[in-house]
């Protein structure tokens, strides 16, 4: 059986006993028995991979491009949205992503360029499909652990990128899948942190798996989705977003509910609205603004339109989805704003007069 793993001892034994028959007169018997001693298969562990932290990485900063000087007064945050790092694995071991390495590597670029004070990933990070509870494919089976140690490398990256940001990531409905199952199913493992280190993050925690608070790194992690939030001045903040509308009338919702201007992920589309309210003081304006995605948009990311084949391999799809990401020029405190959005197409993409690709 598959649950032996190897024989640790045979005792084989000869002996005789005796009884009595049923006139009163003894009888000799020839007995025998075998004793077997075996270590269980999971003794060692399972044969599988367990989740654990992400493999480290040495993180080397890349010099500084030559910038065009800037009003010293300014800052520049740069928005990550959803790149739902994950793969599908196949039968002959072929690791399929969900995130898409050419859009990733694009704002990575455009992210070096701009000279970023402040770095913020709109959530969905990671994909976490074995944790979903959508149909789940046996191609999810043993991928988290490869799409922890690529969403360490892309953090990595972005501080290679610019050694001096303030990295955010924001906790998405994605992310939040961990947690979630951890808390249906084996609760009592939800909080456990490392011996003698009760100030670190539980260790089945995104924050601990992708090692956000070790040196090298320091990301401020924001959880609590949907109500994690991060603001980039007084006027404007980041969330991930849980309004999903159809038409490009998702940020018109956002932006009539909340009271001041927001950047959300979450629909993987490109969208920005406006809008002017009257008040006490006098006109104010606030805008919602989702800058798309950095995960495919082929249909290999699984979703409530997408599917396989019988091989298990994602059909080629088109979402109503965009790649993109965002930059926003802002002043500290109470002070002005302003969003751009950049899309990324192919891995290509057009940003201030300069032609960016792989």
């Amino acid at each position: 059986p598959e649950e032996i793993g190897t024989v640790e001892k045979v005792r084989i034994s000869e002996w005789q006993g005796l009884t009595k028959n049923e006139e009163g007169e003894a009888e000799i018997h020839d007995l025998g028995g075998v004793s077997v001693v075996i270590n269980p298969a999971w003794a060692n562990g399972p044969e599988w991979p367990v989740v654990q932290q992400a493999a480290p990485v040495t993180i080397k900063h890349l010099p500084k491009n030559q910038q065009t000087a800037k009003d010293s007064k300014y800052k520049t945050a740069v928005i990550m949205p959803d790149p739902q790092i994950g793969y599908r694995m196949y039968d002959d071991g072929e690791m399929d992503a969900f995130h898409d390495e050419e859009a990733m590597a694009v704002a990575l670029k455009i992210l070096r360029d701009v000279g970023a004070d402040t770095i913020v990933n709109l959530g969905d990070f990671l994909d976490f499909a074995e944790f979903g509870k959508f149909e789940m494919e046996p191609a999810f089976a043993k991928t988290s652990q490869a799409g922890i140690d690529r969403g360490h490398r892309f953090l990595c990256e972005q501080r290679a990128n610019a050694p001096d940001a303030h990295i955010v990531l924001l906790e998405g409905n994605h992310d939040r899948r961990l947690q979630k199952s951890i808390t249906a199913n084996t609760a009592a493992a939800l909080h456990l942190k490392r011996a003698e280190e009760p100030d670190d993050w539980p260790v089945m925690s995104v924050p601990f798996l992708l090692r956000l608070n070790e040196d090298h790194l320091n990301v401020e992690y924001v959880g609590g989705y949907p109500a994690g939030i991060y603001w980039v001045n007084q006027n404007i903040a980041c969330i991930h977003g849980h309004v999903t509308r159809s038409r490009g009338s998702t940020v018109k919702a956002v932006v009539d509910d909340e009271r001041t201007s927001i950047i959300h992920g979450h629909i993987h589309r490109i969208e920005l609205q406006h809008k002017t309210r009257r008040t006490y003081e006098g006109a104010k304006r606030s805008l919602a603004a989702s800058p798309g995605c950095l995960c495919r948009i082929d249909g290999a990311v699984p979703s409530t339109k997408g599917s396989t084949d019988p091989h298990g391999r994602p059909v080629n799809a088109v979402e109503d989805w965009q790649q993109g990401m965002a930059v926003v020029t802002y002043e500290e405190g109470n002070g002005n704003f302003n969003v751009e959005l950049i899309p990324i197409s192919r891995g290509e993409a057009i940003f201030r007069g300069k032609y960016y690709s792989v």
